[in-house]
């Protein structure tokens, strides 16, 4: 279980990566090197293809399967992983993220950056230059007033949509043209690239009132008028669905679509998934858990199991709350106490400790800090540190304090064998110093759930925490996380703070981060934040996840994403040869 934060804050999957692979499945790049445009808008970077010979183009089925049927593969109402899949495949956007978390147009003719002219008034305006020949897939243009409308419809209460905040730093819409969709913005936003609103099909969608849309099949479940580059030819309710090019679609930086058919096809269990795997059924799959490798390990030979790096991180969140952990020198003894690096070994079955996480923003993230090292695993360090804070071993080596035993109550969620052994593992290592640890396992409901329902994180019933953060490329996902004001409540028991930071120096940072455009001054709040974060080891980060995903050789340019929700981000690239079965 992955607990989502930002954007797709409600979906709850986890997979993995290699980064090098990516390197090894491209052949074409398009645009001006990695050198120049790292070195002029890091922001942006090139993207890379295989091409496809003209004799496999629009002559290829493809399977992909998953283990979630999508229920509203609409971005006004996704909220799972499955519904972010396909949701790449249907729908367009004005700019994507790509494996890296370097930004790309689609619809637009370039992404709206200060450097450009895209982004005016020091921030409080933003510039959508839209392409010419946008079209929906019924062969009607797409024009400025449909971002406009969607916009609309997302702060439509009435609407219904699963995301609006973000959205809401939008005070209003301009539209001059067909071909320009002006933002003006409440205030300069930082992250304004990821809430570009999408466009919707106004002249179909036009004819119902918002609070019909999110109960009518043909526009959340079953759309007949999408952007991307598929769209929906057939629904087989609960199992499958079936899509075909949409001939109609354009984009600045992709150049399909090239499938005559993509299938996305559900199944009830990660062994039936492996199973039609192996029978040859599927082509492209994912939703796997790291603990199903041995189950991959025997696969035919036409098949690739590709695992890469996740922005998504295991971790221990302290209560910050916890009497015992209000102390500096206790949080920064207790992350002495972990041998981290064994964990990962010992548990992962990894060579080395090349996954371990140093902070909250992991690799890709184009915020993250190569100048924060590992906290180094020192039990003698950590008991020095335990005598600073004025706990004491006694005879039998525990730790006390007046009298009182050093105990704490370690939480974690009851759905994953390996992080039972993690969580195993931490509880001898503490134990190891003198702290007692009891372990709880919650099913996912209760741990994750909201204050006034008693949810095991929001109330603050721990004192540690372990459980995945999966990071967006949008470092603003730290502010629901960090920042003061997040802290769960009665009044507001749907917040993220659950480890209790309440840092000035936190908060001043994240609200630079937020407030800021141009990318350096971004960067600059977001290492302050990072190294305060270590600093005070307000939550100790272990080791990033992975992103696993299998794809029979004969399909090309399908390359996971750190954001494991869109695997499909280029499948408008997607092709497959006769060879390779």
């Amino acid at each position: 279980m992955i607990r989502r934060r930002g954007r797709h804050c409600h979906a709850v999957l986890a997979f993995l990566l290699i980064g090098p692979l990516c390197c090894l499945l491209l052949a074409c790049s398009d645009g001006a090197s990695s050198s120049q445009i790292s070195a002029s808008r890091p922001l942006l970077g090139p993207y890379s293809f295989t091409p496809i010979p003209s004799a496999y183009a629009h002559t290829g089925k493809l399977v992909l399967a998953g283990l979630q049927f999508p229920s509203a593969v609409n971005p006004l109402f996704a909220s799972s992983p499955s519904d972010f899949t396909l949701d790449n495949a249907l729908w367009a956007r004005p700019v994507f993220y790509d494996q890296q978390f370097h930004v790309h147009p689609d619809q637009l003719t370039e992404v709206p950056l200060p450097e450009n002219g895209g982004v005016q008034d020091q921030g409080k305006t933003i510039v959508m230059h839209l392409r010419h020949d946008l079209r929906w897939s019924d062969g009607q243009p797409i024009v400025a007033s449909d971002f406009q409308y969607w916009w609309r419809l997302n702060q439509d209460a009435d609407t219904g949509a699963t995301l609006t905040s973000g959205y809401d730093q939008i005070a209003n819409i301009e539209t001059p043209d067909n071909f320009t969709v002006i933002l003006h913005m409440k205030r300069p936003f930082g992250p304004y690239l990821f809430y570009l609103p999408y466009a919707a099909p106004q002249h179909v969608w036009g004819k119902l009132r918002p609070i019909d849309l999110q109960n009518t099949p043909s526009v959340y479940q079953n759309p007949q008028v999408t952007s991307g580059p598929y769209k929906l030819l057939n629904l087989l309710d609960g199992q499958r669905y079936t899509l075909g090019p949409n001939t109609d679609y354009t984009s600045t930086t992709f150049h399909g679509p090239f499938l005559a058919q993509l299938v996305y096809q559900s199944y009830g269990s990660v062994t039936e998934l492996i199973q039609a795997v192996q029978r040859g059924e599927v082509d492209v799959s994912q939703g796997y858990m790291e603990n199903d490798l041995p189950a991959l390990s025997h696969l035919p030979s036409n098949l690739n199991v590709l695992r890469v790096a996740t922005a998504a991180y295991e971790h221990l969140d302290l209560n910050n709350a916890s009497p015992q952990l209000r102390d500096l020198n206790v949080r920064q003894a207790i992350q002495q106490s972990l041998d981290i690096c064994g964990i990962i070994k010992a548990v992962l079955h990894m060579p080395d400790c090349a996954r371990r996480a140093t902070q909250v923003e992991p690799a890709p993230s184009l915020y993250h800090d190569a100048t924060i090292q590992p906290s180094v695993y020192d039990p003698a360090s950590a008991r020095k540190l335990f005598a600073q804070a004025g706990w004491l071993p006694d005879t039998q080596g525990k730790l006390r304090k007046a009298g009182q035993a050093f105990t704490l109550r370690l939480v974690t969620t009851s759905d994953q064998p390996l992080r039972a052994a993690v969580a195993q593992a931490i509880q001898h290592d503490l134990q190891a110093v003198g702290i007692a640890v009891q372990i709880s396992y919650y099913p996912l409901s209760t741990f994750f759930g909201v204050y006034t329902r008693g949810g095991i994180l929001a109330t603050g019933a721990y004192d540690m925490a372990l459980f995945t953060y999966a990071n967006s490329p949008e470092p603003d996902d730290e502010y629901a996380v960090f920042h003061s004001s997040q802290i769960p409540d009665s009044v507001h028991p749907d917040l993220g703070n659950y480890g209790r930071v309440n840092d000035p120096i936190i908060d001043q940072a994240l609200q630079q981060g937020r407030d800021a455009v141009s990318f350096p001054d971004r960067v600059a709040a977001y290492h302050h934040f990072l190294h305060r974060l270590a600093e005070q080891a307000y939550v100790i980060p272990l080791y990033t996840e992975i992103n696993i995903m299998v794809v029979a050789i004969r399909v090309q340019n399908v390359l996971p994403h750190p954001d494991q929700v869109a695997n499909l981000w280029n499948s408008a690239d997607w092709w497959v040869s006769t060879t390779g079965h």
